[in-house]
């Protein structure tokens, strides 16, 4: 056993030191009241001998003794002068098991010390009954669990079951004294062995605690280690339980790995991919479903209800179909629309079906992103109309082109005629003055038939929607006809203003670049209400800009735009128009026109004081270093 002698200095107890080694027992000892604690951590003890002998009370010693791991089944002995042993009479209501007069002749000492050995032994049950040890070999035995009882002090293995040298691979022989240092079984996981030393020394026992170790082969092994104190063969030890967990750890690592393939896959799928509870709010959300919304993490998304992700208008519709889908099993498609974070809209198309998520009902929503295919159809349908009205121009061009040529020439005949009348002199000062308001009409009626032969060009010229090659394009003449077409919209809303430099041409499709221009004097001139054009100016200018890039700067003095719109504006589908009043999409093509004339086009607006859009082209090769760069206009 092991015993614990707790002195206050000085040699007078190595007569009883003496006797329990002559036992067969390990004696330790530690002074009053400060070593006890340190000292008991490094093993609980059988019997503890307190030296009662000087003036302080042993109570608070005896008090804090039992309320150690495994104090409770110590026999406890107190050693006081023979003189004064009726004051001892309060520890044993403390806890002291026996008081010893010393000093003892030996024979009783050798008595007393027998009886608490004894005494210990009662307490664990030795006395009658099959003791604790034998219940624990036989639970060793045959318990499926491997399971080893060390020693307190130095950990060496002193018993074990089948189980246990089975799971670690070494025979009894092998194992057997010595520890599982020596046996390696916590070769590369050190840093487990000393979380559970801890745990053993600051609580006394081990609970449950996930440990890896590993087998005489190397094999990596995990366990929920149990640890725990008991007396064996006289003396606490410590029995330890290896339920062997690795199976379901690899079953772990496999279910791990495959919702990480799993998730890796969602969150790089091509389409939005979310799903909502059956009170319609978000559980899960992929990158995708957060970057097309403007969200930098999908997590921002989770718990939103799908009310704050659609416009108000579409909230029920949508909200139906989930639950439609969620009801009945059957997977919808349906086209949607989805409030970005700043506001802006995003196209999907949806389809919806349930699938269970986390234990629990749930509807996955897959979407796919529109804008691109609204492009495509808004673009197709332009050109459409746009052949529809090159089709159109050409016929109405060959309708009017020849009438109008009968017309041409005859009011060049009749001008004629008239010359050569009022060249003779011989007409009255009456007959001469109607001549002269003939002449005037005819001037007039040519004037009128060059005007329609202008529009006819022009419109000709600007609904030329065919794929030829880009050429050598005169960006002022373009600007001309588009004004010319132009004229109607802007006379009634603003006075116009051009200022056209001398530039270089620009290798450009005269047709495209014809509707970028349109679009951008339109757009100025319904940012003016009509019926004061007096009160407000659309000016139009060309100059050269740095780097020899041809700038052409439409500006009006309307409404402006907000700052918050403007980084929008040339988004898809953006627009600040009532609905039914504007696509979205004049400005986007605008935009793709220009960049694939490797051109720039940007944006200045203050509300209520105007805008201004600035297209940067650059220039053609030939016409490149023709002329210098001038500066901006004040």
């Amino acid at each position: 056993m092991r015993v614990l002698i707790v002195t206050q200095g000085g040699a007078a107890l190595a007569p009883l030191e003496a006797r329990l080694s002559a036992r067969g027992h390990t004696v330790v000892t530690a002074a009053r009241d400060a070593e006890v604690p340190a000292t008991w951590r490094s093993g609980p003890c059988a019997i503890v001998v307190v030296d009662a002998r000087g003036p302080a009370s042993p109570v608070p010693l005896l008090r804090g003794l039992r309320s150690l791991p495994g104090a409770q089944e110590s026999v406890v002995m107190l050693l006081g002068a023979r003189e004064s042993l009726a004051a001892l009479s309060p520890a044993l209501e403390a806890g002291a098991d026996d008081v010893l007069a010393w000093p003892m002749p030996p024979e009783e000492l050798e008595l007393r010390l027998e009886l608490a050995e004894r005494r210990f032994g009662r307490r664990h049950g030795r006395m009658g009954v099959p003791s604790g040890e034998d219940l624990r070999d036989s639970m060793l035995s045959v318990s499926p669990v491997p399971t080893s009882i060390t020693t307190l002090g130095d950990g060496q293995l002193v018993a074990a079951n089948d189980a246990y040298f089975q799971a670690f691979g070494y025979t009894r022989e092998e194992a057997l004294g010595r520890t599982t240092v020596e046996l390696r079984l916590w070769d590369r996981a050190m840093v487990d062995r000393e979380q559970v030393v801890e745990r053993l020394k600051r609580f006394g026992s081990v609970r449950g605690v996930d440990v890896r170790y590993y087998t005489r082969t190397g094999e990596l092994r995990h366990t929920l280690l149990y640890m725990g104190l008991v007396p064996y063969a006289g003396a606490p030890h410590i029995i330890s339980f290896f339920p062997d967990i690795t199976p379901l750890k690899r079953a772990e690592e496999e279910l791990r790995r495959s919702e990480v393939s799993f998730r890796n896959l969602i969150e790089n799928l091509p389409d939005l991919m979310a799903v909502f509870s059956r009170d319609s709010y978000v559980r899960y959300a992929n990158l995708k479903v957060a970057t097309a919304l403007g969200y930098e993490d999908s997590r921002e998304l989770i718990g939103k209800h799908i009310s704050e992700l659609l416009p108000p208008e579409d909230y029920a519709s949508a909200d139906a179909r989930l639950h439609e889908a969620l009801n009945t099993g059957r997977a919808g498609l349906q086209e949607r629309r989805l409030v970005r974070r700043d506001g802006s809209i995003l196209h999907v198309e949806s389809t919806t079906f349930p699938l269970p998520f986390d234990g629990e009902d749930a509807i996955v929503s897959v979407s796919h992103d529109l804008t691109e295919r609204h492009q495509m159809q808004a673009r197709l349908m332009l050109a459409q109309r746009m052949a529809s009205v090159g089709t159109l121009a050409a016929g109405v061009a060959h309708e009017i082109n020849n009438p109008l040529a009968y017309l041409t020439a005859n009011l060049a005949f009749a001008r004629e005629a008239l010359d050569t009348l009022r060249a003779q002199g011989t007409l009255g000062p009456r007959q001469a003055g109607a001549l002269a308001d003939a002449q005037s009409a005819l001037a007039e009626a040519q004037q009128g038939a060059d005007r329609v032969r202008t529009i006819v060009r022009d419109l000709k010229t600007f609904s030329r929607v065919d794929l030829a090659d880009n050429t050598d394009v005169d960006v002022r003449q373009v600007l001309e006809s588009t004004l010319n077409l132009a004229t109607t919209e802007i006379r009634h809303r603003a006075r116009l203003v051009k200022q056209f430099a001398d530039v270089p041409r620009v290798r450009a499709n005269e047709s495209r670049l014809g509707q970028v221009f349109l679009n951008l004097l339109v757009n100025a001139a319904q940012a003016i209400p009509a019926g004061t054009p007096e009160r407000h100016e659309i000016h139009v200018a060309t100059r050269v800009g740095t780097g020899g890039r041809v700038v052409v700067e439409v500006a009006d003095t309307g409404s402006g735009i907000a700052a918050e719109n403007l980084p929008h504006l040339f988004d898809p589908f953006f627009t600040t128009k009532e609905p039914g009043e504007g696509t979205g999409l004049g400005l986007s093509i605008c935009h793709s026109l220009v960049a694939a004339l490797g051109g720039e086009i940007h944006v200045e607006s203050e509300p209520g004081k105007g805008s201004t859009f600035r297209v940067l082209l650059p220039a053609s090769a030939q016409d490149k270093a023709a002329v210098a760069p001038e500066p901006p206009p004040p």
